[in-house]
């Protein structure tokens, strides 16, 4: 694509699967004595800056002593982004979302193996979630019982369970050999420093195999028409916080631009979705369409030009069915709830919408046989309806088409329908409710409307409309070419 990235970019994105479990080893806890700070985090620092990484921490035991160790080391401004502080992951719902906080860490623990594993759930969880929210390379994330006294039956000496998420992850429990609050909470903040050091060592020291093994955030194409069409890779998607994502895309942008790009087409995967407020809210792309699987936003970079981008679809297709049988009876319907109350329990013609992909015989065929049991095939086509303004602001196009029962037995969908039956022409003449009438609000029920009356007439009296269809290029599915019977001569005046 055009657009270069930084390493940071592409390490931000790195970052393992959400619901990768991760065993946590077991170390005793260095030991630190309060004073000077930057000592503590110097490896860290020397590592992050090395890589042009970026960190952030989620502290409990520590009270904000990591941050605090890494802020405190000349230039951490190049790798410093936030941190956040919550005594426990209760009162840390407001901070990370509530429903983001496992059940684990919110339950009271039966005993100290109970309370450490719920440490590890939180631990995690904390620091993939601040990660992804803040895009930093890095978050660690720590939590566990300082002293001198411990609220679990069988606890007499601190710990601290650290997790570090990033291009690597680690997660380990940290047992120190005593109760003392304040020499504790500087240990655990050495221990967790020590912990994201060799984290980023060991990053670093893979970043070529990862570079050549980590998918591409962004894949892009110029199309035919001076823009481009880009789309979020979703494995790399999933991986990547909203920062790193913004950075990545308005670098593209940037690029595209100056390559005096038009049009931009950009599909983000299901899977990717916290990502499609970044690219509206960032980079003034806009909703273009969704689908179950991917959102579609697009952005015209022109500012001189107006946008000719394409609405997407914007018009649906409903089909009308009039099936005769060998005696010239048409079936006719009543469902069991209309969508316009005037119309309830009235006569009309079975059908529905088409599903994509299918033809208008196909449609009304498929409706027919799932709400009456009656199978049919195509004569013909008889009128089109073109309305406005349906639901969601659609178009309708109602297409009538003719058509010929292979089978009489009706059985109906009791969910679709009240009743179903063949009708005599006279029958349905008799149910027919005058034009003048059914404006005023005259009452349907049993009723055949003006409407439904109009198209059988002319299904049964008028010109068919023929189908046939064209050979498709390169096999793919023929197209329908839907045409008017040429009427006699002599009926048009021509000699």
């Amino acid at each position: 694509m055009g657009a270069a990235h930084t390493r940071s970019e592409v390490d931000d994105c790195a970052q393992p699967m959400s619901d990768a479990h991760v065993e946590f080893a077991v170390r005793a806890c260095p030991s630190a004595v309060p004073g000077p700070l930057a000592p503590l985090a110097q490896r860290a620092a020397n590592g992050l800056i090395a890589a042009s990484h970026t960190v952030c921490a989620c502290e409990a035991t520590t009270a904000g002593l990591i941050q605090a160790a890494l802020q405190s080391v000349p230039g951490a401004s190049a790798y410093t982004t936030c941190a956040a502080i919550a005594y426990s992951p209760k009162k840390a719902g407001a901070l990370l979302g509530g429903a983001l906080v496992p059940d684990s860490a919110l339950a009271a623990p039966a005993d100290a193996a109970e309370y450490i594993a719920s440490k590890k759930d939180w631990t995690a969880q904390a620091a993939r979630t601040m990660r992804n929210e803040t895009g930093a390379t890095w978050c660690v994330s720590e939590s566990g019982a300082c002293g001198p006294t411990f609220r679990v039956p069988g606890m007499h000496t601190g710990f601290t369970v650290v997790f570090v998420s990033g291009p690597v992850e680690r997660g380990v429990v940290f047992e120190a050999s005593h109760a003392d609050r304040e020499a504790n909470m500087f240990s655990f903040a050495r221990a967790a420093l020590d912990l994201l050091a060799e984290c980023v060592e060991e990053a670093s020291a893979s970043a070529p195999l990862q570079a050549t093994q980590a998918p591409q955030l962004l894949s892009s194409t110029a199309d035919l028409y001076g823009g481009i069409v880009a789309k979020v890779d979703i494995d790399a998607g999933r991986r990547c916080g909203p920062a790193a994502f913004s950075r990545a895309l308005g670098s593209a942008v940037a690029s595209w631009a100056a390559q005096s790009k038009r049009g931009l087409w950009l599909t983000i995967p299901a899977d990717c979705a916290h990502l499609i407020g970044v690219a509206l809210r960032d980079h003034r792309f806009q909703f273009h369409h969704a689908k179950p699987d991917y959102a579609l936003v697009t952005r015209w970079l022109p500012t001189d030009v107006p946008s000719p981008l394409p609405n997407y679809a914007f018009t649906q297709i409903g089909v009308g069915g009039v099936v005769c049988n060998a005696n010239g009876d048409v079936l006719m319907c009543q469902e069991r709830v209309s969508p316009i109350p005037a119309y309830q329990g009235s006569w009309k013609l079975p059908g529905g919408l088409a599903d994509p992909g299918e033809d208008f015989a196909q449609t009304v065929a498929r409706e027919v046989r799932e709400e009456t049991g009656v199978e049919c095939e195509l004569d013909g086509v008889v009128s089109v309806r073109h309305t406005h303004g349906y639901r969601f602001g659609m178009g309708d196009l109602y297409v009538i088409v003719r058509l010929r029962a292979t089978s009489e037995t009706i059985t109906i969908d009791p969910v679709e329908l009240l009743a179903a039956q063949w009708m005599s022409r006279e029958e349905i003449w008799a149910r027919a409710t005058p034009e003048h009438m059914q404006s005023q609000g005259a009452s349907l029920d049993g009723k055949v409307s003006h409407s439904n009356i109009t198209m059988i007439k002319n299904a049964l009296d008028g010109t068919m409309i023929v189908g046939a269809p064209l050979v498709a290029p390169n096999g793919r599915r023929p197209s329908m070419l839907y045409t008017a019977q040429r009427a006699p001569a002599q009926s048009i005046g021509v000699s």
